[in-house]
């Protein structure tokens, strides 16, 4: 049989709208409300943008740095995180994350990050490449970062500039990076992970428009390799502007088969994508991509024999899948001559395959509209906000949300700059092309937990420096398969905590692909929200611009962190509260692994009893309990849990 990328199709023919279904939000989950103020700001974009390497040249003003200097490494109850490098440049995806930090079986990590070791002027960054860090524990790494002194690796990876990198350590033991210069895909390779020189070369070519890669590995030294096909051009290629190519490599890098599009992405569907619109992820034999611009279909395609043979399944189905922003034809699903606002998603899906070679996808949401009125531009709220999750049992259109922005202070508002300055000329808040909440990346608990990072405005951390709100970076994560989830967890250490989270902006994180006892997260850390590839003359060019990004490999305490269980069977486990502190309700999860009659208790410091409940034949499971502190004095409580034989307790702070 003649080889090849054959596809069989699965999909269901519907109108797509946004998520009807219930949320799976943890029980007392706080979502912040978007303000009436800032809910229908609506911005113009011009669809090409969104296909373009933003590191256009624009004469800026430099500002100091405002955030304050880090130590290299800071060590918290939960969280352990150490300084593996920075960069001037400080746009490490535009959308969906990349593969920048591998966990392998011997315990060694590699990472990389977009980087720039100076700030030129003209922002042209002619020392633009691949930043590379590796360590043989998660603690030592050979280029030490500590600022004001060493400074990480002294130079990219690469002989020629690039841009977007992945790594991959593969099953053999080789690595390499592979990312886009200015005319082609480029390959850095080495044979031995962490040691060796580095060989860049060109397996598809040198004068082509590829561009924005993602690359993983897979099994039996299996490597996979996607990118969009027209870049910074807007020739079409292939009947598209942005054609999605895919290629395969059987040894571990040294050789590649030649680039095609992926089926059933083709021009007789689509008109094309946008710069890192799409993820991918590898296990075994199994390949699965997951792929779709703010104005496309959201799809999965998979394979199950290493990138051969192609199942193409619809997560979110777009009413106007083939829109021609150049015409004349708006966004009218029902053909009514009423231009429509569509609920979709915002390009920036992440896919992870789980231990039985299914499926989960993680998106956020997009709301935008194409009235004709200037072609070759649409419109999107900013303000929309929500996280969605997918997987392969849930059919077309059958995703839910998980993750939203949340009101820490209990207002009922997301809390965002009063102050306007930005917002004439962008946003109160760092722009990242999408909505509020987003960015996400995945991994797999060593007991199937799905864990999910986001990205998310934090609005207890500072405005005034610079008028607008910073993001951070939040873990959850899912013990049954996204049945349930966990409440989100802040790993960006607060000035209590020796850090400086209150005046900080953390985004861009991503996960190794499985995790153990730890969860791995590689993230950009600086003082400014937003970044400086960003509009001339907006608030994130003008504060980013001459200022290097920390990037951050922090290591999580995930039993601690996320309340799954990782103890002997019969045992439980017992979450912190949430929130914490509380002024009202507060709640918590309680995993067992057998049904047992289970006691609540709470006391002072006192060890007086204030509140007590027995509930009995509790299933073995998650269990959520809720505590209303409204009537209890300020202070300092303890509570406690008895299941069977085993007994947990932790501590809750009332205000």
């Amino acid at each position: 049989m003649k080889k090849g990328l054959l596809l069989s199709l699965s999909v269901a023919f519907s109108f797509g709208v946004i998520a009807q279904s219930a949320s799976r939000l943890p029980m007392g989950f706080r979502k912040a409300e978007v303000p009436a103020s800032v809910k229908n700001k609506i911005l113009k974009v011009p669809y090409r943008d969104a296909k373009m390497d933003s590191g256009i040249p624009f004469n800026k003003a430099i500002n100091a740095r405002m955030a304050s200097p880090q130590p290299n490494s800071i060590n918290t109850a939960l969280v352990d995180e150490y300084l593996v490098g920075l960069s001037f440049y400080d746009l490490q995806t535009n959308a969906s994350i990349s593969n920048r930090v591998v966990k392998n079986d011997d315990g060694s990590f590699a990472v990389s990050w977009t980087y720039s070791p100076l700030y030129d002027a003209a922002e042209a960054f002619p020392q633009r490449g691949t930043g590379y860090n590796y360590s043989p524990d998660g603690t030592t790494w050979i280029f030490p970062y500590v600022p004001g002194s060493s400074q990480g690796p002294a130079a990219r990876t690469e002989a020629v500039r690039t841009g977007f990198t992945n790594i991959i350590n593969t099953t053999s033991g080789s690595e390499m990076s592979i990312a886009h210069s200015g005319t082609s895909m480029a390959l850095t390779y080495r044979p031995a992970k962490g040691t060796g020189a580095w060989t860049t070369s060109y397996p598809w070519g040198t004068s082509n428009n590829d561009t924005w890669p993602k690359a993983v590995a897979g099994g039996n030294n299996m490597v996979y390799g996607i990118w969009q096909g027209s870049g910074v051009s807007g020739i079409p290629t292939e009947g598209q502007d942005g054609p999605m190519f895919f290629s395969r490599s059987t040894d571990g890098g040294v050789t590649w088969s030649q680039k095609a599009v992926l089926p059933g992405t083709d021009s007789t569907e689509y008109l094309g994508f946008g710069g890192d619109d799409f993820a991918i992820d590898a296990k075994g034999n199994t390949v699965a991509i997951v792929l779709g611009s703010q104005l496309t279909d959201l799809m999965l395609l998979k394979s199950t024999d290493a990138g051969v043979n192609w199942t193409k399944t619809i997560i979110y189905r777009n009413p106007c899948p083939m829109l021609d922003l150049d015409g004349t034809q708006p966004s009218d699903s029902d053909l009514d001559g009423i231009v429509d606002t569509l609920d979709g998603h915002a390009g920036d899906a992440a896919i992870l395959i789980d231990e039985n070679d299914e499926c989960h996808v993680t998106f956020s949401d997009f709301r935008w509209y194409y009235d004709a009125g200037t072609p070759g531009s649409y419109n999107y709220f900013p303000s929309t906000d929500g996280l969605e999750y997918w997987n392969e049992t849930m059919g077309q259109n059958g995703y839910v949300p998980i993750a939203f922005a949340e009101d820490l202070n209990g207002n009922g508002e997301l809390d965002v700059p009063l102050d306007e300055t930005c917002e004439a000329v962008g946003l109160r808040w760092g722009s990242y092309r999408g909505g509020i909440t987003g960015m996400p990346s995945m991994s797999l608990g060593s007991n199937g937990e799905i864990i999910v990072s986001y990205q998310t405005i934090n609005e207890l951390a500072d405005t005034a420096q610079y008028h607008q709100s910073h993001r951070h970076v939040y873990l959850i994560s899912s013990p049954d398969k996204g049945a349930t989830w966990t409440y989100p967890y802040n790993i960006v250490p607060t000035i209590a905590d020796g850090g400086d989270g209150e005046n900080q902006e953390a985004v861009f994180a991503a996960l190794t692909k499985n995790s153990d006892n730890m969860i791995y997260v590689l993230y950009q850390r600086d003082g400014a929200p937003g970044h400086a590839l960003a509009a001339a003359g907006t608030c994130d060019d003008d504060f980013n611009s001459g200022n290097s990004s920390d990037i951050v490999f922090a290591r999580v305490d995930f039993a601690n962190m996320v309340g799954v269980s990782k103890t002997p069977a019969n045992d439980l486990f017992m979450t912190q509260s949430y929130p914490n502190p509380t002024t009202g309700m507060a709640y918590f999860n309680v995993d067992t692994k057998s049904a047992e009659d289970m006691t609540i208790t709470v006391t002072d410091m006192l060890g007086k009893v204030v509140y007590t409940e027995i509930r009995s034949s509790v299933p073995a499971g998650i269990t959520t309990v809720s505590l209303n502190t409204a009537d209890w004095s300020s202070g300092l409580y303890n509570y406690s849990v008895t299941s069977g034989s085993q007994k947990a307790s932790r501590q809750i702070v009332v205000q």
